[in-house]
């Protein structure tokens, strides 16, 4: 496989993939999306190492778990020593740029140009629009776009919210941070009717976001600057939605609800189109993917392994390496191995949420073991019925963390920090 020339990536900053329960009804929700992963490869069993944005985008532009590279919440820096994708691509000549709606101070370095936009994905576009069209010449360039609002509270629907949405509902369901909120603080039990609506909620969010994505797509071609760029649209986690234990947002979550994620790589003439990939990969994957396309060398040990196998033969069988989770600095891990996935949380944890629900709001029982095949939402613990399993898939675990250092060194977040990730809705972490 040559070598692509150029390379712009585009971060979103939540999964995407299989958005709505209802898109039958209401037509296809992210077009744009789905016609560009259509155009490369896409992993269909992409997990994330956690369900927290700076933990699992850190772990995209290092290729470590969150453990490795310090990010373990969000509010953290990276240290001034860590190696990361932008560093390694601006000492190779590339022209360097970040968007960002989240994520923003995190001691982000290796940048030329570096925008924070506050959860405004309108200006996101505008300055990354305004970038593009300043790259030198034929310089490489990468611009790492990361939109928020397909984020709780899921505000980005804008006009085309009222192609999905009832407006004559009247129950608790909004895109509005304090009104999702109280549903889990007050424990309310939500109607079909109610689900119809978050389901529209968010689906109207993915469709802002998708119209975004496709100006932004369209402004890169009629700049000329499609050709011979390799794009990795890549999300950093999902929803839970109700899913689970009533919860509606993502950061407490173990679940594929929240840590499968959409993953894929699109370069016109260098990989295959409309191929899928069904092994499960990590995140993780993504640096040294990205880094073998570009002939350039990993310096410094990782964690992920290249995908280019994948890219090159996306129809090879197996069921792919496993693919695993952390949370926070506990010893709460999840584990998936093609159809079975594994949640071990030996010290019986509780993660905390956020303030004003119950201790117990967020139960993880000690060991959970589902097929995903038979029961994608994770719904029935099939733990004591394959204890053989059990213990094999623990012992994956063991073995993947007992020899990987950690590098976790409590951060304290500043309060004017604190207070403006909670204005973008984070209400914990």
């Amino acid at each position: 496989m040559k070598r692509s020339a150029q390379i712009i990536a585009v971060a979103l900053a939540l999964l995407i993939s299989g958005c709505g329960r209802e898109e039958e009804d209401r037509g296809p929700t992210s077009p744009n999306i789905d016609s560009l992963l259509a155009s490369g490869v896409s992993f269909q069993r992409a997990v994330a190492p956690r369900a927290l944005t700076w933990p699992s985008m850190a772990s995209v532009f290092t290729g470590l778990y969150p453990t490795g590279h310090g990010l373990i919440a969000n509010g953290y820096e990276f240290a001034d020593a860590t190696i990361t994708l932008p560093k390694i691509l601006g000492a190779a000549g590339y022209q360097t740029g970040a968007v960002l709606s989240n994520m923003c101070q995190a001691n982000h370095q290796g940048w030329e140009s570096f925008k924070c936009t506050g959860g405004n994905d309108t200006r996101v576009n505008r300055v990354a629009k305004q970038w593009i069209d300043g790259i030198e010449g034929d310089r490489p360039f990468f611009l790492w776009a990361h939109y928020f609002g397909a984020h709780a509270p899921y505000y980005n629907g804008g006009i085309v919210a009222r192609r999905v949405l009832d407006r004559y509902y009247e129950g608790p369901i909004a895109a509005k941070k304090n009104a999702l909120n109280r549903v889990m603080r007050e424990g309310i039990e939500l109607s079909e009717g109610d689900l119809a609506q978050l389901d529209a909620v968010y689906d109207a969010a993915v469709m802002g976001t998708d119209q975004f994505v496709g100006e932004l797509l369209d402004h890169l071609r009629e700049a000329g600057r499609l050709e011979n760029t390799l794009i990795v649209f890549v999300a950093d986690h999902g929803e839970d939605l109700y899913q689970h234990n009533g919860y509606l947002y993502h950061a407490c979550s173990v679940y594929q609800s929240s840590l499968h994620v959409p993953l894929g790589f699109v370069a016109p003439g260098l990989i295959p189109a409309g191929a899928r990939v069904s092994q499960t990969v990590e995140l993780i994957d993504v640096l040294p993917t990205m880094l073998e396309l570009l002939g350039l060398a990993i310096d410094g040990d990782i964690h992920g392994s290249s995908l280019l196998a994948h890219l090159e033969r996306p129809e090879s069988g197996g069921e792919g390496k496993p693919a695993f989770s952390e949370y926070d600095d506990t010893r709460i891990h999840t584990v998936q191995v093609g159809d079975w996935k594994l949640v071990d949380n030996p010290d019986t944890d509780l993660p905390v949420c956020f303030a004003g629900v119950p201790e117990d709001f967020y139960p993880i029982a000690e060991v959970e073991l589902y097929n995903l095949r038979e029961d994608p939402e994770e719904t029935v613990n099939l733990a004591a019925q394959y204890p053989d399993r059990v213990l094999e898939m623990r012992e994956l675990i063991r073995r993947r963390f007992a020899s990987l250092p950690r590098n976790i060194e409590q951060q304290e977040i500043p309060e004017e920090l604190r207070q403006e990730l909670e204005a973008l809705g984070y209400v914990a972490n």
